[in-house]
């Protein structure tokens, strides 16, 4: 009786969902200004489930870009998980535009095609599905275009979360030109992260 005791409790203290792997971002070495970015801060959280962020931002386009990585407590996490996981960052997205009145979502959110991004097999253990959606944001000269994009992947120890913003041009060309302008930010972001 005391064998199988002891098997429930160290089965239980092995589920445990603080024991997760530690999702940390290691600050990179990176000259962030040579590629039109500034460090726009790292975050710690206290609960630990909830990882750290680390946040860019350019004035190029006004563009911001934000990574986070955490386990939420999970010792492992595969791809059923990380669909979830990106359903839950789009209600979050949603919910936050719903309540700000002068920023809205244009439309519906769209997939975003990170399977036919150029670098997809080196970075799918990073970002593996993704969404975007337009959105206008008022301000006192006009509405003003946005891209709005939320991207997730795993390692499978830890979830890999972006949410990238860039102000849309006023050409024909303007989506398919900022995502690929995503496509080569995630690609600098991948790098200077690995490192």
């Amino acid at each position: 009786m005391k064998k199988l005791l002891g098997i429930v409790v160290l089965g239980l203290l092995f589920s445990s969902p603080t024991l997760g792997k530690d999702c940390n971002i290691k600050t990179p070495d990176f000259e962030w200004s040579q590629k039109a970015w500034m460090f726009d801060g790292k975050e710690v959280y206290d609960d630990k489930r909830l990882g750290e962020s680390y946040h860019l931002k350019s004035p190029l386009r006004n563009k911001s870009f934000s990574y986070y990585t955490y386990n939420k407590g999970l010792n492992f996490i595969d791809q059923k998980i990380v669909d979830k996981e990106l359903s839950v960052a789009i209600g979050d997205m949603q919910y936050v535009y719903s309540k700000n009145n002068k920023k809205k979502l244009k439309d519906q959110m769209y997939i975003l095609p990170i399977d036919k991004f150029q670098k997809f097999l080196v970075m799918k253990n990073f970002i593996s599905k993704g969404a975007f959606v337009e959105s206008l944001f008022e301000t006192s000269t006009g509405t003003k275009q946005y891209l709005e994009i939320v991207a997730v992947g795993t390692d499978n120890y830890c979830f890999h979360k972006i949410r990238y913003s860039t102000q849309l041009s006023t050409a024909s060309d303007a989506l398919p030109r900022a995502l690929r302008i995503f496509e080569l930010d995630l690609e600098m972001l991948y790098e200077a992260m690995k490192n």
